[in-house]
Parts: C-alpha cells; sequence; structure tokens
C-alpha cells in the first residue's frame, strides 16, 4: 500500500524534528524526536483507514524490532507517530542525492530504500509494504 506523503516531502527541511540523531539534537534525541513525531501525527495522520493501520503494522513487523504483542499494543497515537518517524527518515534519506533521478539510481543499487517515489500525479508516495 502507498499513502500520500507530499505534505511531508514539501516540509523536507523539517523532518530532522521527526527523524534527528544524537548528533542533530543530543543525548534526548530519542525522546524529542517521538515525541515531535506524535504531535506531528495528531494533527496530520498519515493512516485514516484500518487498511492503512494494518499496512502500516505488517510494514513494521516485516522490520524485525518488534514483538507481535509490542505492534499489536501499539495505540493510534503510536502507530502514527512511528510512521510519521519512518516517512521523515526516508525524506532524510534522499539528502544524498542529488535530484530525483539521482535518488532513483541509488535506490535500484541498495543505497537508498527506495520507499519513497513521486507518482505520474505530482505527489510523492511512502510504500508500506512488507
Amino acid at each position: 500500500m502507498e499513502i500520500d506523503v507530499t505534505h511531508m516531502v514539501e516540509d523536507a527541511d523539517n523532518m530532522v524534528e521527526l527523524s534527528g540523531s544524537r548528533v542533530e539534537h543530543g543525548q534526548d534525541a530519542g525522546h524529542i524526536t517521538w515525541n515531535n513525531s506524535k504531535a506531528y501525527g495528531a494533527d496530520r495522520p498519515l493512516l485514516t483507514t484500518d487498511e492503512m493501520r494494518d499496512a502500516a503494522r505488517a510494514h513494521f513487523r516485516e522490520y524485525g524490532a518488534w514483538s507481535e504483542d509490542e505492534i499489536a499494543a501499539w495505540s493510534e497515537d503510536d502507530l502514527q507517530a512511528i510512521t510519521c518517524q519512518d516517512v521523515a527518515a526516508a525524506i532524510r534519506e534522499m539528502e544524498v542525492a542529488d535530484d530525483y533521478e539521482d535518488y532513483e539510481r541509488l535506490s535500484e543499487a541498495g543505497t537508498c530504500s527506495g520507499l519513497l517515489h513521486k507518482g505520474d500525479d505530482g505527489h510523492w508516495y511512502f510504500y508500506l509494504g512488507s
């Protein structure tokens, strides 16, 4: 499933607030970016249907970082926040590319995740896949 994340790509300069490192935010980076992501997800939810929420849970299950019980226990706010963080990380990943064509090349080479793509309609999409 793909979700429209155009508004986040257009706000790329601010994605550090959702997915920044300790170098950028200091020792509290995880706490800071998590709180920012929760607020962002509450204001601009990416997952608006049960199908989208199910796809997001399946997507994160593939990471192998959380147990099935942990994923099932995520609140709506948690699911929105972690999705915002994942999208923000993918957007920041594009910073290494010179342009979209370079990003596509880097994605095909495995340097970038390739979870983002620009549609024919000019919108940006994030792939929630498993």
